[in-house]
């Protein structure tokens, strides 16, 4: 469970930070300096099993992993491969769909992964953290459901981090240091992780649901994803950068309440509440037709000097991109009942239908922004995004769009229950200073020679 993780990785000091440099005299610091430490580790299976107090969760097995640690100079380096990972589903609705996460293969990964120990502030370094996968064909079944309480069991396991941390180092001054944890609002700058991510042939499993037997494969083709570090403006970013050129209501600014009460963008849970005092307030000038500045008698906005903003620029390509739709079978189905096209994922069967639902595979393109100074400006959206899906030819049928409907409404809108609605989902409190909204989710997606034809059925030729 959490606490007995968060007790066993800190006693071997995995997560617990690096606060004996805080105490260290000046020459213990500089012996320190000159020493490296290597790790060897290889495990040929290990299985471990999350839960809380009530029921079991999930359980990660791994298979043949090696690699090499390096500590060095208050840096961390691991290097190393795998042989097989898979996630299986231990709650009441992960009966159809039990292995969440697979690989179809004998090895999966190569992985090489650096930390520097120390923090950037001057940006000298090209990155804080750099991260090289290269992933074979692996599986993954996606269920808004279970993604949430992964989501939510690991923000915990951080917080309990944070907490034993904040206890060591109560009494002494708590400096920053670089790690894959977003910053708190109000503190520093992100960490910049260096991305080079390729994987071959992923496939996506989107159920309608945890209980339906239809789902939508979608085959990825090859994924590859690169990034950059750039500042807000600079060529080749997408972000707005300047507050001067934002009108009321425009995206990318920080706006004042009134100016922000018609936006239908994602915003964050301090802002709703600003909002509901905004609307009481609109309420008593009923009457006098739409609300606007004026009406609350609110002074213009004064435009500040704006911070340029550092932004993670990930540029995300998905080649011989196809989707179909398919049914679950069970695994047990006997060897003359199955077809060529048949997919085994764990512990059941996917069929395809034989209808298809794209004519030939598309490619997706997708540019991903990240405000890494989030934490204390947003000037900027905390995340845009903007993708170019181009041509692609789609038939759908009546089934078909029961599917896709069903998938949105039954997996992706799924309400949610027993979750802890106060924890945010990357981990991170509200801000303090709730008159003020901002954007913090961008989305622009160009559809480039797409055609979608809505049938009945589709004309099915004779073999």
């Amino acid at each position: 469970n959490l606490q007995t993780w968060v007790v066993i990785l800190d006693f071997f000091g995995i997560g617990s930070g690096d606060q004996a440099s805080h105490t260290a005299s000046p020459s213990r610091v500089e012996a320190a300096s000159h020493q490296a430490t290597e790790i060897d580790i290889k495990v040929k299976s290990l299985s471990v099993c999350f839960n809380r107090a009530e029921m079991d969760l999930f359980k990660a097995t791994v298979l043949n992993y090696t690699s090499k640690i390096i500590l060095k100079d208050g840096n961390f380096e691991i290097e190393g491969q795998l042989g097989n990972f898979c996630i299986k589903d231990l709650t009441n609705y992960g009966i159809l769909y039990r292995d969440r996460f697979l690989c179809r293969g004998e090895q999966i990964l190569n992985f090489k992964i650096f930390k520097y120990g120390a923090e950037d502030e001057e940006l000298v370094r090209d990155f804080d953290i750099s991260v090289d996968l290269k992933m074979a064909a692996i599986t993954y079944v996606h269920t808004q459901r279970f993604f949430s309480l992964l989501m939510d069991f690991f923000t915990q396991f951080q917080q309990l981090q944070e907490t034993m941390n904040s206890f060591r180092v109560s009494s002494q001054r708590r400096n920053h240091s670089v790690g894959f944890k977003p910053p708190e609002h109000g503190t520093g700058r992100g960490s910049r992780i260096k991305l080079d991510v390729e994987a071959s042939s992923p496939l996506l499993v989107l159920p309608m649901s945890s209980s339906s037997t239809h789902v939508l494969m979608v085959d990825l083709g090859f994924l590859e994803i690169h990034n950059g570090f750039k500042f807000a403006g600079d060529e080749g970013t997408i972000s707005a950068s300047k507050l001067s050129t934002l009108k009321s209501g425009e995206l990318g600014g920080r706006r004042s309440r009134a100016q922000s009460g018609s936006r239908s963008s994602q915003r964050s849970r301090s802002s709703a509440r600003s909002m509901d005092r905004a609307s009481r307030r609109s309420a008593r000038s009923a009457g006098r037709g739409m609300s606007s500045d004026e009406d609350f008698n609110i002074p213009p906005l004064k435009i500040v000097p704006s911070h340029k903003c550092l932004l993670d620029v990930m540029n995300i390509s998905l080649r011989a991109m196809d989707l179909s739709g398919a049914e679950r079978l069970s695994a047990f189905t006997s060897e003359e009942e199955r077809q060529l096209s048949d997919v085994e994922v764990g512990s059941c069967l996917l069929r395809k239908q034989v209808k298809p639902l794209l004519k030939d595979k598309c490619e997706l393109k997708l540019q991903i922004e990240r405000n890494l100074d989030k934490g204390f400006s947003h000037n900027v959206p905390d995340l845009s995004i903007k993708g170019l899906l181009s041509k692609v030819h789609a038939v759908v049928d009546v089934e078909q769009y029961k599917l896709i409907r069903g998938f949105l409404a039954f997996n992706l809108g799924e309400p949610m229950d027993n979750l802890n609605e106060e924890i945010d989902i990357i981990g991170q409190t509200p801000p303090a200073d709730t008159e003020v909204l901002w954007t913090t989710t961008f989305m622009d997606i160009e559809l480039q020679n797409v055609t979608v034809d809505l049938v009945e059925q589709h004309c099915i030729l004779p073999d």
